[in-house]
């Protein structure tokens, strides 16, 4: 853990739950896991506290805690360590409150914020806090279709007694449960066998698509017949009625779920990474090629979101072209022009497809094209986005016109370079970026050739190439010439390092953050009496008592504040797509 993300989370932890429960976090973030002694003992606070503040980060997911036996007694001590990447989280809640108001009303992100500022919580206390008990019958059948479709959907997962404890005390729980099994020691390749049936197990769980929480009670007809609540191919669920011939047949109406009111619920973050992810790959291709672009990549990313958990897939499910067109919206801007990066630079598509149509040709809308040439105009775009070279969307088979595939593993990394390379420009310039590009591109090349790929004298770029290795954005591969090793008579190849990479690049994240903050408090800090004056009841009531200048300096302080605020955002956007969306970092 870097410096710059513990101060970052702790400075987040105190504007969220206050300094009480901040210096029970930090020191957990300093010193790791510590049972509850060590705790009290190194927070200089009372027992009293440090429990309370356990408490208030348990419920929000920022702690976990396990038991373990120590000593001959077996006597059980309970160990707690913090995790930082739910605290960094509270940074896009914004972002994920817009997402689930576009997605689910105004019904459904009250329930969700209810349930993220109050953490783990019963729908039934949801209800009671947001005193749905005194809305019309309407409002109260809105809230719950909301509650539902929040439920249906994973944007909050019914919460079990195990998930506050780490997945790597769970697994090593089972882990010693398997070996007390065993009368001897276990040999090498037994512990193995062990260790990947517990793998195995990890990942079915992972893939179990139960949703809980969600009661489909069976439902008993006028003429007896009972019918039964399945969930349809698409997701939905329908009331199934079994024939007195013993056949089962959809008779097409869906059901109402009902959500347990005593089952409590937190919200999943890791689901709703994934509709960030997604907006971020429907603008690459947007910004890549056009509109048009985006709206088909839009379009599949839609239908494979009902069947994507986490970022942690690394594939989607196989399309076809029927399902990707059905789904495009009919306004989509499929005839603009596209930038193909080729010889067909900024080739109008649809005066390809719509050969001989006026009016298509010079609009570029779609008000004049037929369903057949919207479909043309759909399956050039298709080919396109296949053909580009991050290799995103992948053509797996030829029949009924093609079936598609996206490989969200490419995805991440094309998202990761777009990232690397803003950052690099904006800390270095573009000749930086530059190199950074041709090494990507050509991988290890010695300096000469890495001068003459970026067209730049090789003393300019010997020095480009010393700031990037000193910043952590690229790594040099040492072979010898002698035996001696001697680093005059040795090649230095330069080559991107992944790993190496990233960590420079979520160091200079968080350091950039953490200077957001920092200006922001200096400018709340200078204004400080002009802001307090601004929170007195006569003032608030009364605006013409501030003078001009009073109200210049509250303008210039409001601006400020949006532009760190949106800094702010960008900053966490790469964030996003520099570790969080990748497979490699994502949990469970």
């Amino acid at each position: 853990m870097y410096i710059e993300q513990a101060n970052l989370s702790k400075r987040l932890i105190r504007e969220c739950y206050g300094p009480i429960v901040e210096t029970v976090a930090g020191v957990l973030i300093r010193d790791g896991r510590l049972p509850l002694g060590l705790l009290i003992k190194n927070t200089k606070l009372s027992a009293r506290e440090v429990k309370q503040a356990l408490v208030v980060l348990i419920q929000h997911g920022v702690v976990t805690h396990a038991a373990s036996k120590e000593g001959a007694g077996g006597r059980m001590v309970t160990y707690y360590s913090a995790n930082t990447r739910v605290v960094l989280r509270q940074q896009r809640l914004g972002l994920y409150l817009a997402l689930v108001e576009e997605r689910m009303g105004k019904e459904g992100v009250a329930v969700f914020r209810t349930i993220m500022e109050n953490g783990i919580m019963a729908i039934g206390t949801v209800k009671e806090r947001l005193g749905s008990s005194e809305w019309s019958q309407a409002a109260q059948i809105k809230l719950d279709a909301a509650t539902s479709k929040l439920v249906r959907e994973r944007f909050i997962v019914a919460v079990a007694p195990g998930d506050t404890v780490t997945r790597i005390d769970k697994t090593m729980e089972a882990e010693a449960v398997e070996l007390d099994k065993l009368a001897v020691l276990p040999t090498a390749k037994e512990l193995l066998t062990i260790r990947r049936m517990l793998n195995d197990r990890a990942e079915q769980e992972y893939s179990n698509t139960t949703v809980v929480g969600i009661k489909r009670a069976a439902e008993e007809e006028a003429d007896g017949h009972v019918s039964k609540v399945v969930v349809g191919p698409d997701g939905r669920t329908l009331v199934v009625a079994n024939g007195a011939n013993g056949a089962d047949g959809i008779n097409g109406s869906e059901s109402q779920d009902t959500v347990d009111q005593t089952q409590c619920f937190r919200v999943y973050y890791d689901r709703l990474d994934v509709f960030l992810r997604n907006q971020q790959l429907v603008n690459y291709f947007a910004d890549k090629y056009n509109a048009g672009a985006g709206a088909i990549v839009k379009a599949m990313l839609r239908i494979t979101e009902s069947r994507t958990k986490t970022c942690r897939d690394r594939r989607s499910e196989i399309l076809s072209v029927a399902q990707v067109i059905n789904q495009l919206p009919q306004d989509a801007p499929l005839a603009d022009a596209v930038d193909t990066g080729s010889d067909m630079f900024f080739q109008d598509l649809a005066a390809s497809a719509t050969s001989g149509n006026d009016t298509a040709k010079g609009g570029g809308g779609n008000g004049a094209l037929t369903p057949a040439k919207r479909t043309e105009l759909a399956f050039a775009l298709l080919e396109v986005v296949r053909a580009d070279a991050a290799g995103i969307v992948v053509k797996v088979d030829d029949r009924g016109g093609g079936q598609y595939q996206l490989n969200f593993d490419r995805a991440a990394s094309a998202l990761r370079d777009q990232s690397l390379d803003t950052l690099v420009h904006e800390k270095f310039g573009s000749l930086h970026a530059r190199i950074v590009r041709v090494l990507r591109d050509k991988q290890k090349l010695d300096e000469k050739s890495v001068a003459t790929a970026a067209m730049m004298p090789i003393a300019a770029c010997r020095e480009r190439l010393h700031d990037l290795a000193l910043a952590g954005f690229i790594d040099s591969y040492e072979i010898a010439r002698t035996v001696d090793r001697n680093p005059s008579r040795m090649f230095y190849l330069w080559y991107i390092n992944p790993q190496k990479q990233t960590r420079a690049a979520m160091r200079y994240i968080f350091k950039s953050m953490t200077n957001v903050f920092a200006r922001l408090d200096k400018e709340l800090a200078a204004r400080a009496p002009l802001v307090a004056k601004t929170k007195r009841a006569d003032v608030a009531a009364d605006q013409s008592l501030l003078t001009d200048s009073e109200k210049n300096e509250l303008a210039a302080l409001s601006a400020a504040q949006t532009r760190l605020e949106v800094a702010n955002v960008r900053l966490d956007g790469m964030l996003l797509a520099v570790h969080d969306i990748s497979p490699e970092h994502a949990s469970f």
